[in-house]
């Protein structure tokens, strides 16, 4: 049998990761604890997440699946990322991370007189938690013209995130739509400009709990949001199944809510009875949460591997995923938190 093949459609940056004791207030100027610089960008991290999580670090200790329902690491899969980096230093150094991950990036264009996108990060030491300000750089010409020929190809499953050009990404799920290729979208930084018709025929949608929120809102109707709130009596979902709703009504399979220290939330739509079926899962027990910046994007790399590579059920790559997220704020970093699956173990 074929390798099955993953495709990363998004961002690649370089993280300048600043450590505080606190976030500073408006107008203050406080001393760092430490300043590194490392490999991100959502697409990038997702794409790591996906080829470090079918494997393990030390290929000779990877023992042979006894049942094909276990997620053990393999190499049995293709993951490539397809994006758009400078011709400076980082572009340089972003493709190496990539490759010493095991990512193909035969797909990565280097852009002329473009530097490779940045991200600036600040975490608090106390909380692990952070701040993000964000430069496109070479990510903001990731066209459709310019990765045609990468998308000739049909892969296993294309993941999108929100950190190239909306247009795009809009393009990408159409023509996905059309050759009959399940898509995995993060929606992820949430925009108002996302199309209803994006959603139709969505096989996997996975977003945390704030981006959950701002996308239903925007999908409600504004005439409707108008009456409500001049009765100052906005509505919204009564519960997270009810949120699940809103976007299985627009034609989205599987929509997964990653809730934080509060676990994650998911449900499916039951084709035969047309309604959704869901489940919580409690977050996954963590020693000690030191940074949070990369635990979102090995979810949806993690959800995607038991998806595609092993033929998980949701609830069950639900849950797989919640203990890969879990491994990676124990480490400081994105990409370089980012566990092997190894170190996640098995179902």
């Amino acid at each position: 049998m074929p390798p099955k093949t993953i495709q990363i459609i998004g961002s690649l940056n370089i993280d300048l990761i600043t450590r505080t004791p606190r976030h500073p207030s408006p107008g203050e100027t406080l001393t760092a604890t430490s300043f590194t610089y490392g490999p991100g960008g959502k697409g990038a991290n997702q794409a790591v997440a996906c080829a470090r999580l079918s494997r393990s670090r030390n290929p000779q200790q990877q023992a042979p699946s006894s049942s094909s329902s276990s997620l053990t690491p393999t190499s049995n899969i293709n993951i490539e990322m397809i994006g758009a980096v400078g011709t400076d230093f980082f572009g340089n150094y972003l493709l190496d991370e990539l490759k010493a991950s095991g990512v193909d990036v035969a797909s990565v264009r280097r852009v002329e007189g473009e530097k490779t996108g940045t991200a600036v990060v600040i975490v608090e030491e106390e909380s692990g938690e952070n701040r993000i300000l964000i430069t496109s750089g070479a990510n903001a010409s990731v066209s459709p013209h310019s990765i045609q020929s990468s998308l000739e190809s049909l892969p296993d499953l294309i993941i999108l995130q929100l950190e190239i050009p909306i247009p795009t990404v809009i393009a990408i799920i159409e023509t996905a739509k059309q050759k009959g290729v399940d898509v995995l979208l993060n929606p992820a930084p949430a925009v108002g400009n996302l199309q209803r018709s994006v959603y139709k025929g969505l096989k996997h949608l996975i977003m945390n709990e704030t981006e959950a929120a701002m996308l239903s809102k925007i999908l409600d109707d504004e005439a409707e949001e108008e009456e409500e709130e001049k009765r100052g009596n906005r509505s919204t979902p009564k519960n997270m199944q009810d949120l699940c709703e809103r976007f299985h009504a627009l034609g989205v399979t599987n929509v997964i809510i990653t809730l934080g220290s509060n676990g994650v939330y998911y449900s499916f739509r039951n084709d035969a009875e047309g309604w959704g079926e869901g489940g919580h899962v409690p977050a996954a027990k963590v020693e000690k949460v030191v940074d949070t910046t990369a635990a979102g994007d090995t979810f949806v790399g993690a959800y995607a591997v038991a998806v595609i590579l092993h033929g998980a059920s949701v609830p069950d790559a639900v849950r797989w995923a919640n203990k890969a997220g879990a491994r990676t704020v124990e480490k400081e970093g994105a990409q370089g938190a980012i566990p092997w699956g190894d170190e996640v173990g098995g179902m």
